[in-house]
């Protein structure tokens, strides 16, 4: 496992693969700008969602895959090395991850917001989820930008229960 997460090819595909989504999220957006909001591309912009789920669950899977690393830490597993390299994979990826989710979330919203959808409350909830991503990209880059020192521990909390609010509301826009 280490061999494969720590091999420079790999971090290679990561970062093209995340460039690859960015792109095709922009060419989707302008896409969209440019010929209408089209019943065609509707497959298209639900794959993005589905892809920004994928990219929101990656971005918070650095705090679960940590705890699962502490918890085994304590009580001596054998095979912790395993979880500790998928948290510095996570640890390192985290801010792309949440990079790639703010921006396919922004290509597929636009795309619902503005497509006349019948179901008003998937609406809703998918600008509740959206405003609260936001929050946890805003509360992000102030951690990264001011969080040294005494206020790091603040922000970092606030980043979290911000990023809690974000899944709830993803929770509730997938169940609407």
């Amino acid at each position: 496992m280490r061999a494969v997460l720590s091999h420079h090819l790999f971090h290679l595909f990561v970062k093209v693969v995340g460039a690859l989504l960015v792109a095709l999220s922009v060419a989707m957006f302008i896409l969209g700008l440019l010929t209408g909001q089209s019943e065609a591309y509707k497959e298209m912009y639900k794959f993005l969602g589905s892809l920004a789920e994928f990219s929101a669950i990656a971005g918070g899977g650095v705090w679960l895959v940590r705890h699962g690393f502490i918890q085994l830490k304590k009580r001596n597993v054998t095979w912790q090395h395993h979880v500790k390299e998928w948290f510095l994979f996570f640890r390192r990826y985290h801010t792309l991850f949440g990079w790639i989710t703010l921006l396919l979330v922004i290509s597929h919203g636009t795309y619902f917001l503005f497509s006349g959808v019948d179901r008003i409350g998937r609406v809703y909830s998918g600008i509740g989820a959206f405003v609260s991503l936001t929050l946890v990209v805003v509360f992000g880059y102030v951690l990264q930008r001011f969080g040294k020192g005494k206020n790091g521990k603040s922000y970092k909390k606030m980043h979290q229960w911000i990023a809690l609010l974000f899944g709830i509301s993803l929770v509730i826009h997938l169940l609407m």
